[in-house]
C-alpha cells in the first residue's frame, strides 16, 4: 500500500517550462521531460536554485498539471519547474503561482515513471474515493526530492484536496 500524509501549504511560485497535454499518452510526459533537457531546461535551474529544495514542497524539481479549473478534464497544461527562489533574477521561463491548499501527499518509491502512475492509480482509485475528500481546485504535481533515480527512486504525487460536505438528503422539519 502506498504511503501517504495530509499537509497544508501557502500559495508560492514556481518557474518553468509548460506544454500541453492531450488525454491519458504517458509518452507524452516523458517526451516533454526529455525535449526539457536537450533544451537545457535544467542547467537553467541549476543555476537559478543550484538545485536546492524548495521552502514549500522539499524538492528540486517539479512536474505540475495544472487541472485546477476542471480537474475531471485530462487535457491540460503540464510544467516541468522549480519553486522559484527569492532572488531569481528575470528569465524566461514562465512564473506560476501555486494556489494554497491541502495536499494528500503520496510517497512514490521504486522506477520512475512506473511507481508514480501507481501512486496516482492507487490516490484515484482506492484512497480518494473513501477518504472523506475531493479533489480540490488546484493543480497536482509531482515533487522530486534531491534523491538518486534508479530503481529505487523516490518521488511524491501532490494531490489537492478538500472535505467533502455532504448535503442531507431530507431536512428535518422545522415544527417550532
Amino acid at each position: 500500500m502506498t504511503q501517504y500524509h495530509l499537509i497544508k501549504r501557502l500559495a508560492f511560485e514556481v518557474l518553468g517550462k509548460k506544454t500541453w497535454i492531450t488525454g491519458q499518452d504517458n509518452a507524452l510526459f516523458s517526451r516533454f521531460w526529455e525535449e526539457c533537457r536537450e533544451s537545457g531546461l535544467f542547467q537553467q535551474f541549476k543555476t537559478l536554485s543550484a538545485f536546492r529544495p524548495g521552502l514549500q514542497t522539499g524538492g528540486t524539481t517539479l512536474g505540475i498539471s495544472r487541472v485546477e479549473s476542471d480537474p475531471a478534464c485530462r487535457e491540460f497544461f503540464y510544467m516541468i519547474a522549480i519553486e522559484k527562489p527569492q532572488d531569481a533574477p528575470e528569465s524566461d521561463l514562465e512564473v506560476y503561482q501555486v494556489p494554497a491548499a491541502t495536499w494528500a501527499v503520496f510517497e512514490c518509491r521504486g522506477t520512475i515513471p512506473d511507481a508514480l502512475v501507481e501512486s496516482e492509480i492507487y490516490a484515484f482509485t482506492q484512497w480518494l474515493p473513501d477518504s472523506g475528500y475531493i479533489h480540490a481546485m488546484a493543480p497536482e504535481m509531482e515533487v522530486y526530492p534531491p534523491e538518486k533515480d534508479g530503481p529505487e527512486a523516490y518521488c511524491e504525487f501532490w494531490l489537492p484536496v478538500a472535505k467533502k460536505f455532504i448535503v442531507p438528503k431530507e431536512l428535518p422539519d422545522d415544527k417550532n
